[in-house]
């Protein structure tokens, strides 16, 4: 297989990974309609036990999922979401509002209203709940001390930290109204909540995804608290948000719940995208290994790691024979420390693959491709792919573009960068194929 093919198939696998996680895919897999009863993850639901079924969802991928129900014929119900084509909410079978992402505005909270407001007017209802990644931003309730600005302010704060996303998430759902289980508690005596979840949370914990709405919380305000002064943020915050954890701390506001009776099924996760993307290597042939799907850490330097993997493999056939395919994907991270720049424009996969080619650029036959599974690599594109001869063919130093965060404009220059249109989100997918020397 020559370069070219090469490309082609990376691109190939790229793109069936992101198919094989398709929102409506994985939900019409995973829930079965017999006769009068619904079945999801080996529980039943019979439909004469309830009143109503009613569809609520959060997320990037929470129309999608929402499609897939179509044939349920619910009753009512409300998605929130920051994406929608014109045929998707055609096609939905619940209302659609749309709320901004990442930092929440107005219809974020006039949205979140109306989910609530229905929400309330239930009883005996089977409310079946869609979560993906995203929905911390979309489903927004802060408490009612603390306003959106302040949250905001704290959030941009939070990811410039360093705290990580555990740490992050301890100090949001002790902030909000239905974050960290707080949405069951308001379900409690309306009927039935079953949730289905597709991950975008590396390891998957249910807890961390969209904030984990129907999902016991292990935190509490004193941990909330301690993340605020280990990370140097708790005398910079507002003082309503201080004020609003101190009083949860003494015990004045109820802790988030511990315990609940609520049916949360995982129904796709990244792992989902890389057995698909390893389908179409096999095709062809290859030899696959699935390396991980938990790869974290500065994406420049899992880069090295990686490419290392790639010679070891041409030069030695360990871990597996050439021709292969080696696929991960998790999710990596670009910090801006070092060179105190705020960055030019780009994303994690779009660096990792550029510090990649410039490891490469004295080997032959090794091609990287990788994208986030939601189309947008931090910002514009979804990715990029690389081959031995990409350092080469640029007019522009890769180290110096490196070292500014600007990789966007180094893989607009060849043509190179990746895009493409998607309803999910399970993190990055990266390809890596390696052919004899």
């Amino acid at each position: 297989m020559n370069t070219e093919d090469m490309r082609e198939l990376a691109k190939k696998m790229l793109l069936r990974g992101v198919k094989g996680a398709d929102p409506e895919t994985l939900v019409k897999k995973n829930v079965r309609i017999e006769r009068d009863v619904i079945k999801i993850g080996g529980k039943s639901y019979p439909t004469q036990n309830y009143d109503e079924i009613v569809i609520f969802g959060i997320g990037k991928a929470a129309v999608g999922m929402g499609c897939g129900l179509k044939e349920l014929g619910p009753n009512d119900g409300l998605i929130i979401t920051n994406r929608v084509t014109a045929q998707e909410r055609s096609s939905c079978p619940v209302t659609v509002r749309k709320a901004a992402h990442p930092y929440p505005e107005e219809s974020n909270l006039k949205a979140t209203k109306e989910l609530l407001q229905k929400l309330k007017e239930k009883e005996n209802a089977l409310i079946i709940f869609l979560i993906s990644g995203g929905g911390s931003a979309l489903f927004f309730s802060p408490a009612d001390d603390v306003s959106t600005q302040e949250m905001n302010e704290l959030n941009r704060a939070l990811v410039k930290s360093g705290a990580d996303i555990h740490e992050i998430n301890a100090v949001r759902k002790h902030l909000s109204k239905v974050k960290g289980g707080k949405l069951t508690e308001l379900s409690s005596e309306k009927g039935k909540i079953v949730s289905l979840i597709i991950s975008d949370v590396v390891g998957d914990d249910l807890g961390v995804i969209a904030s984990g709405p129907t999902y016991k919380d292990v935190s509490t305000f004193e941990e909330a608290v301690q993340v605020l002064k280990r990370y140097g943020l708790w005398k910079n915050i507002s003082k309503n948000i201080r004020k609003h954890l101190e009083r949860g701390k003494r015990g004045e506001i109820e802790e988030t719940p511990k315990k609940m009776d609520v049916d949360n099924h995982l129904i796709g996760n990244n792992l989902t995208a890389l057995k698909e993307a390893e389908k179409a290597a096999k095709k062809e042939k290859l030899n696959t290994i699935i390396l991980t799907s938990q790869n974290q850490g500065e994406a420049k330097e899992v880069a090295k790691t990686l490419m290392g993997i790639a010679k070891e493999i041409q030069d030695s056939h360990n871990p597996v024979k050439t021709p292969a395919a080696v696929i991960l994907g998790g999710e990596t991270t670009v910090s801006f420390e070092d060179t105190g720049c705020e960055g030019g424009k780009g994303g994690p996969n779009r660096e990792l693959v550029l510090s990649a080619a410039l490891e490469i650029e004295d080997r032959e036959n090794i091609v990287i491709a990788s994208a986030d599974s939601d189309g947008i690599d931090g910002m514009d594109k979804a990715g990029a792919i690389a081959d031995c001869k990409t350092i080469e063919r640029s007019r522009l130093n890769a180290k110096e573009v490196l070292a500014k965060h600007d990789s966007q404009s180094f893989f607009e220059e060849l043509d190179d960068d990746l895009e493409f249109e998607s309803r999910t989100n399970v993190n990055d997918i990266t390809v890596i194929l390696i052919e004899e020397r």
